[in-house]
């Protein structure tokens, strides 16, 4: 690999070990010297790499006492979430979850669109807020078809997840279509995650199929953190 790209293979190093937790909010990170020393490369490499990261927000440099961790960014992997609720888990949290809602309804027109269902069949809702000790929050909507987990109302799902019960009920997840967009958020949503009303954020949603192909669960999830980092592969 050329010279010139010296500086983004530093880069794509410091970048890796702030998301793998070798550097965390708060830390300094070596100087330009110590860096330009271990790398075998000139100071303005060292600098330019820098420049890439204070730009992507990860870190703050400051004038004669360092450069430093600005924000954690946690990445998520989103083959492997657990459901979407199992997003602050993966970035290594304890989190508290308080469910605001569970019980059934209806498909109706939207559910039965989304599940391939008649409109006169059972769905199973679960309304979850998330919160983790620095603050971030997730409010989570689940929703399942009823025939896939018959008893969904007789677990306590401050204790349990979906994901939990379809491995009781041999349900197999093997695919989720994600979808991520910013979107404006509005009451009761604004009030539950703390943020002003008319705020942009991420909203994710996806839909999740068992071995036929047939989708059990249709998700959509706010997140409040600005700290996140989402990563897939096509592997």
């Amino acid at each position: 690999m050329g010279k010139y790209m010296l500086y983004q293979q530093l880069a794509d190093s410091l970048r890796d070990k702030i998301y793998e937790g070798t550097y965390t909010f708060g830390d300094k990170i070596p100087s330009e010297r110590t860096l330009a020393a271990t790398f075998g490369i000139s100071h303005l490499t060292v600098r330019k790499a820098l420049a890439i990261l204070e730009e992507e927000g990860l870190l703050d440099r400051r004038q004669g006492n360092g450069t430093f961790v600005r924000v954690q960014k946690h990445p998520v992997d989103m083959r492997h979430t657990d459901g979407f609720s199992g997003m602050l888990r993966q970035r290594g949290r304890a989190v508290a979850r308080k469910v605001l809602y569970s019980g059934t309804r209806q498909a109706g027109f939207k559910y039965g669109k989304i599940f391939g269902i008649e409109r006169e069949e059972e769905v199973f809702e679960c309304i979850s807020l998330f919160q983790d000790a620095d603050g971030a929050r997730i409010l989570e909507y689940n929703a399942v078809p009823c025939k896939y987990i018959p008893n969904a109302s007789d677990y306590d799902y401050s204790i349990y997840s979906l994901r939990d019960i379809y491995r009781r009920n041999d349900v197999e997840i093997v695919e989720e279509r994600q979808r991520l967009e910013i979107v404006r958020i509005y009451n009761p949503q604004a009030e539950l995650l703390g943020m002003e009303e008319g705020a942009d954020m991420l909203l994710l949603s996806a839909t999740s199929c068992d071995t036929q192909g047939k989708v059990v669960e249709w998700t959509k999830i706010y997140d409040n953190a600005e700290r996140m980092v989402f990563y897939a592969s096509t592997v």
